[in-house]
């Protein structure tokens, strides 16, 4: 068990519906559960090691503060126009690029959660850059149909 982060693809018509309510739909989640066959969002707890390579990298990509927080708990909305802007960015740069920040020591000294970076060295690595490659494959797949993102972290 672990603080995991996701997104999940949603038009901006439901985003608007969801950034405009205090309660929040019981059955929306459900109806998402229902997928068209795209890439994965789930990132489980590589976020915040990826956060520190993109920061590092000084990407201008923040995973955990860009959303904008909804009426349920761990809950965020990414807009089209954040999506987007993120593809953009990720295609730019393979993750070879954020990987020449990634330091085990340096990231087990900050924090980094989950603390596993100076334990598993080079398969922590593998795992980042697993989930790197499955980011930017779900960010170029949303913005390519003006989709937002509906982000869990908890």
């Amino acid at each position: 068990m672990g603080l995991t982060m996701s997104f999940t693809r949603v038009s901006a018509e439901e985003l608007a519906r969801l950034a405009a309510t205090t309660e929040w739909p019981d059955d929306f989640l459900d109806g998402l559960a229902v997928q068209d066959g795209g890439p994965s969002g789930y990132l489980d707890k590589a976020w915040a090691g990826l956060g520190y390579l993109l920061a590092q990298a000084d990407l201008g990509i923040d995973l955990v503060d860009t959303g904008r927080p909804l009426a349920h708990e761990n809950y965020f909305a990414w807009s089209p126009d954040d999506v987007a802007a993120t593809a953009k960015v990720l295609s730019r740069f393979p993750f070879d690029e954020p990987a020449l920040f990634y330091d085990p020591a340096a990231m087990d000294a900050a924090g980094v959660y989950p603390n596993i970076w100076v334990r598993d060295g080079e398969s922590a690595l593998h795992y980042l850059r697993h989930h790197y490659d499955g980011l930017e494959q779900v960010f170029r797949y949303a913005a390519a149909r003006g989709s937002g993102f509906l982000q869990h972290f908890g």
